[in-house]
């Protein structure tokens, strides 16, 4: 597996975890948008 479809796979999991916990109205739809921003860069850096 090439490095790219790692960090695809790996942002695919985390969004559906934060639809799944904004689903559950455990976190807000902003706080969900800013854990996503946040998850993008910190999988840019690596």
């Amino acid at each position: 597996m090439d490095k790219e479809a790692i960090i695809r796979y790996k942002f695919y999991l985390c969004r559906n975890f934060l639809d799944k916990l904004l689903n559950e109205g455990l976190i807000t739809e902003a706080q969900r948008r800013r854990i996503e921003k946040a998850v993008i860069k910190r999988l840019a850096e690596v």
